[in-house]
């Protein structure tokens, strides 16, 4: 697969998480840049921000190359791969010292959780196991064979996780200037943590944050409605939602 073509793939891309895809294109357009048409660089990134609106990261990075292209910066194209992996980095390091000896509770699986989780000294984790997915099944899992205690439940019961644990954590897909989102749910832990009196920290690389005119490309979707119900009903299905800021500690890198 040629660099065009990978750029073409990662527009279509919905297995792989954000920051795989977001390095292949940083990968991808610095190979090219100073072989293809500044115009049609920009063009296919435009076309995978356009076709990954979930994506806030996929979103800040795309933006980002097409400033160095449009002020003829080729060569710093690749410096991004670097302070984006930094930047995720940073975020793992800073999260650990909060969670040190500590009980967690936290919704579905980021990188950065994981990172921040395995770096640390907690004590168990507690974590929903994410229908329809089961991405929180394998998350937990992962963490287990990372040395970590885990206690998986169904995701109706986050009260029992909100009970048995210290601080509350996520990660997140997309941060606005007053928001962030995540996964469904995370507004009740939300709340959860402000009635037990417990802190929720979200934690998440510079990079996830859109400024208003980024924000205009983000969406959260509609998933399949057969994932509900077979039966002819109507059916509300998505899996992120948005969260104000006020809520949560937001931790960065």
């Amino acid at each position: 697969m040629n660099s065009v073509e990978l750029l073409k793939f990662c527009a279509k891309d919905k297995t792989r998480g954000s920051l795989d895809i977001a390095i292949d294109i940083i990968e991808a357009s610095f190979s090219i840049a100073k072989n293809l048409k500044p115009q049609k660089l920009i063009t296919l990134l435009k076309k995978i921000m356009k076709n990954q609106p979930s994506m806030a990261l996929v979103i800040s990075i795309c933006s980002k190359i097409i400033h160095l292209i449009e002020n003829d910066k080729l060569d710093e194209i690749i410096l991004l791969k670097k302070d984006l992996i930094d930047a995720s980095q940073k975020v793992c390091s800073n999260a650990t010292q909060y969670l040190n000896n500590k009980s967690i509770c936290t919704i579905s699986c980021s990188r950065e959780v994981f990172c921040s989780i395995v770096n640390s000294d907690c004590k168990e984790v507690y974590i929903g196991v994410a229908h329809p997915k089961k991405e929180g099944e394998a998350f937990a899992l992962d963490l287990k064979n990372n040395g970590k205690k885990v206690v998986l439940f169904e995701d109706n019961n986050y009260l029992f996780g909100a009970k048995m644990c210290d601080v509350f954590i996520s990660g997140a897909d997309a941060i606005f200037d007053n928001a962030f989102v995540n996964k469904s749910q995370t507004f009740s832990l939300c709340l959860f943590a402000n009635y037990f009196k417990k802190p929720f920290y979200v934690i998440a690389n510079n990079y996830k944050y859109l400024p208003p005119n980024l924000r205009k490309y983000y969406k959260i979707l509609q998933m399949p409605k057969k994932e509900v119900t077979k039966k002819d009903l109507d059916a509300y299905n998505v899996y992120f939602e948005e969260i104000p800021l006020e809520l949560v500690t937001l931790i960065k890198g």
